[in-house]
């Protein structure tokens, strides 16, 4: 019986192709960081034989070289996955100033008098001396009022910096334009730089520690100052070519002016967009809040069990860093209802001994509060000895106070069933008086839902250990537990004897 003929016309059917032989196993693999370099296999002689593994770029020792010049040792798993992206729009906005820069030295060069027959020695001289004397006063001045926001805020006032730097690049290019009026904008031209070498240097640490991923904050300073370093260095050279070709344009000049400082601004906003920052300060939980109040976690939000407790709120769904980080105001003061004080002193709190016995009745054992909406006002204060999370717990409850102040909870709202009659009340407080009663039910309510809200923000990503509020120093410290609400049992303590009045 005949055999079929195969494809090529042969009998049978055809042979596989013989596989090609397979490499043995490598001794060893040697990796930098999370990038393989090389691998290692014995030697016929007893020695070992070190092969570049496939797919390795022939010049890996020289990317090798400028990463350990210019990033942290252990890039990328020793940084936060936001690093790259935010270090590439820093290089160019850095290197949009040292341009700007470079044409307000020769305005400020002529603004002194350099070129100029009439003018003094003495005159640039006292003309810089008042420069350098305002600004020292200027920088003082600054970190005494704004220092303690600097860790809080830092977006808002990397992005005040950059404006402010703007500014001062501007007053300066105008200068020589106004003779008389030249010392006084190189004045107030060096006091706004004051302001921004504060602030800059401020937020840049602030970032730094959440870029350093393994201890490693001095690393990243000083990576960050060496790609500032070569980012100036180009930046002059371009300077070079650039002045030249500018001279006698003063139209011309100021078109580029707009175009860099234009540019500036844009790699700022883009720098601050691309951060992810997972500590909580007063606008991200403002928003973590409200995504868990109203349903606008995305991609970011975590559904977090939660014990059933009034309105039958079963879960929790808190946007998590990803999601809150793009959406946060980088405007100081936006966004807000209320003037939030916490840590605030007692007589700043209430202003007779009825309404301090009121505000313990209706507050927690670690913290009171007091809302005067027609004020646009919430004051907390905390009490001496509380645990470490008070200051987020008592934030978060002055927030959820500040929403319900806010537009209606929409019907499928998680935690809707629960807050909408408190938004009620709330709206019919008379003007001028503290509603004592929704305070005391959001207390009592908050004891329900502040563990799980805490909970949920955990399990989206964010620090619960560690936050950024800005809590002010005052402390309180009243006798007995305190803490009470509407339907408890009072306290024992004296202070606690009178009851909430309805609203």
């Amino acid at each position: 019986m005949e055999r079929p003929e195969g494809p090529g016309g042969g009998l049978g059917p055809p042979h596989p192709p013989p596989e090609p032989p397979q490499d043995p196993p490598p001794l060893c693999r040697e990796l930098w960081g999370s990038r393989e370099a090389a691998r290692y296999r014995e030697d016929p002689r007893g020695g070992l034989q070190r092969l570049v593994p496939p797919g390795a770029c022939p010049h890996s020792c020289l990317r090798r070289a400028a990463a350990r010049v210019l990033l942290p040792q252990g890039y990328p798993e020793s940084v936060s996955p936001d690093y790259l992206q935010y270090q590439c729009w820093d290089a160019l906005q850095a290197l949009c100033s040292t341009l700007t820069g470079a044409l307000a030295t020769r305005a400020v060069l002529q603004a002194v008098g350099v070129g100029d027959s009439a003018a003094t020695v003495t005159g640039a001289t006292l003309t810089w001396v008042l420069r350098d004397g305002v600004g020292m006063v200027t920088r003082i001045t600054f970190a005494w009022l704004q220092g303690s926001r600097l860790d809080c805020e830092a977006k808002q006032w990397r992005l005040a910096a950059d404006v402010l730097n703007d500014a001062a690049l501007v007053l300066e290019l105008l200068a020589p334009a106004w003779p008389r009026a030249g010392p006084a904008l190189l004045t107030l031209a060096a006091a706004t730089k004051c302001i921004v070498g504060v602030a800059g240097g401020a937020t840049r640490a602030a970032l730094a520690v959440h870029q350093a991923r393994r201890d490693n904050m001095a690393d990243v300073a000083a990576k960050d100052s060496s790609q500032e370093t070569l980012v100036n260095g180009a930046g002059l050279l371009l300077a070079l070519l650039l002045l030249p070709l500018l001279e006698g344009r003063p139209w011309v000049t100021w078109g580029v002016v707009m175009l860099l400082l234009g540019t500036h601004l844009g790699a700022n906003l883009g720098a601050l967009g691309a951060l992810r920052l997972p500590t909580l300060n007063r606008p991200r939980l403002r928003l973590a809040l409200g995504g868990a109040l109203r349903g606008g976690a995305r991609q970011g939000g975590v559904r977090q069990p939660q014990p059933t407790g009034e309105g039958g709120v079963a879960v929790v769904v808190v946007p998590g860093p990803d999601d809150v980080n793009p959406r946060e105001p980088l405007l100081p003061g936006f966004s807000t209802r209320l003037t939030l004080h916490l840590g605030a002193p007692l007589h700043r709190l209430v202003h007779s001994e009825a309404e301090f016995k009121k505000a313990l009745e209706c507050g927690t054992e670690d913290y009171i509060i007091v809302l005067r909406p027609s004020q646009g006002w919430v004051g907390v204060g905390l009490r001496r000895g509380a645990p470490p999370d008070t200051p987020l717990r008592a934030c978060a409850q002055a927030l959820l106070l500040e929403e319900l102040l806010g537009p209606d909870l929409p019907p499928g709202a998680p935690m809707g069933a629960a807050l909408r009659p408190l938004q009620q009340r709330l709206r019919r407080c008379p003007p001028g008086t503290v509603p004592w009663g929704v305070v005391a039910e959001s207390s009592r309510l908050w004891r329900t839902l502040g563990p799980a809200f805490l909970r949920g923000l955990a399990a989206a990503g964010w620090e619960t250990q560690r936050h950024l509020l800005a809590p002010d120093e005052w402390q309180l410290d009243w006798a007995g537990p305190g803490g009470g609400a509407p339907g408890d049992e009072p306290c024992p303590s004296p202070n606690n004897r009178l009851r909430p009045s309805p609203d």
